[in-house]
């Protein structure tokens, strides 16, 4: 099958999007508890750091979300062409995203979301048989739902002025993250134990919301049919301001406002709101692939989002290296403004990487070892 490129486009923009949301958790050791670190409050990082909350936090999980979803009907059309049932060959396709996601958790990043993509994997599999129609009336109940939730708990946190979260989020310990390999593999254990409850309880629904959005478009063949420029334009000039609007009086909540009392109400609203916001950024990036220098663009990233899962895990292994005591043991070093510098080089090495490795070997290392876990060996090595 051929693949879509502007489907591992929009992949390695959501990879870019994730990496600049990520890396905060390993730069600044505040960022377990949504805070700041006090040697980087200056009003030039806060600016760099409401700028990453307002464009970036919560919006490409949702894309990437979005895309397995996707990908998920993809995998029902090839399991169909291949004659074979897909419950099986999803099946273990999902056992082993979950035992990558587990390694990932404990060993690299305590903010995995693979394991939760695992789990909310199998409920997308029950529910694989329902319409279009229905699959995003389900997506739209959870979103609002999980709104209304968190902007009700958080107003009632907003009026009694009292986190929820206090002592339950340990102050972050410099010395733990960058003391030695096994101080800073302890401390991520720690927080990937406390972390994985509320990824699960928060983003597992939400992601099952885009998972049924990106099945419902794939039945539609959203990418295979495309949209016409004026139409993409509609709705990114429809979707785009409000989300940014939102997402813009969230980041004000958070950083030029009290973060503790108000980070539930503000989360709350952008949870409703994000989706739009993301799906501005998808409008705009597929009509900017339509252009001449766009399909340059595309043609550079497409590499990438085809090693989405390599990338994604070799992330966290470089974010390690260079921040925790495993490596340079640089948490709490370096200002937002160079924080952002190791995002913009980083994924570019992932970029040009991607694209030499993909001459020479056709598929990533992580993806051949989750395709070797869901295809059955008559599947790979079929009777002559």
């Amino acid at each position: 099958m051929d693949r879509l490129r502007e489907l591992d486009g929009l992949r390695a923009f959501a990879l870019f999007g994730i990496l600049t949301v990520n890396i905060w958790f390993f730069a600044d050791p505040w960022a377990f508890a949504g805070d700041i670190s006090p040697d980087h409050s200056s009003p030039s990082d806060i600016a760099v750091r409401f700028l990453v909350t307002m464009l970036f936090e919560g919006k490409f999980y949702i894309l990437f979300a979005f895309l397995f979803g996707y990908g998920f009907a993809l995998q029902e059309r090839a399991a169909a062409r291949a004659g074979v049932p897909l419950g099986p060959r999803m099946l273990r396709r999902l056992a082993g995203l979950a035992m990558l996601g587990l390694a990932h958790g404990f060993l690299l990043f305590f903010g995995d979301i693979l394991l939760t993509y695992a789990v909310m994997g199998v409920v997308l599999f029950s529910l694989r048989t329902i319409r279009a129609r229905m699959s995003v009336l389900i997506a739209a109940g959870i979103t609002v739902g999980m709104s209304l939730l968190l902007t009700l708990v958080g107003a009632f946190v907003a009026t009694v002025n009292n986190p929820v979260d206090d002592g339950v989020i340990p102050a972050p310990s410099v010395a733990a993250l960058t003391e030695s390999p096994g101080s800073a593999l302890a401390a991520n254990v720690e927080n990937y134990l406390i972390a994985l409850p509320s990824v699960m309880l928060f983003q597992g629904p939400l992601s099952l919301a885009m998972f049924l959005l990106g099945l419902a478009a794939a039945r539609k063949g959203i990418l295979e049919r495309p949209l016409s420029s004026s139409t993409l334009r509609r709705i990114a000039i429809v979707c785009l301001p409000i989300g940014l609007l939102a997402a813009g009086a969230q980041s004000a909540l958070l950083y030029y406002a009290d973060h503790d009392r108000f980070s539930l109400v503000s989360t709350g609203i952008t949870t409703l709101t994000a989706p739009l916001q993301t799906t501005g950024y998808v409008c705009l990036l597929l009509l900017a692939f339509r252009s001449p220098p766009g399909q340059n663009v595309l043609g550079a990233l497409a590499p990438a989002g085809r090693m989405a899962l390599t990338n994604y895990l070799g992330q966290s292994l470089v974010l390690v290296i260079v921040f925790t005591g495993v490596g340079l043991g640089l948490t709490n070093v370096l200002p937002p403004a160079w924080v952002m510098m190791v995002v913009v080089v980083l994924f570019g090495a992932q970029v040009v990487l991607s694209r030499l490795w993909l001459s020479r070997f056709g598929i990533g290392p992580m993806e051949a070892l989750l395709r070797r876990v869901t295809y059955s060996p008559q599947e790979r090595h079929p009777p002559a």
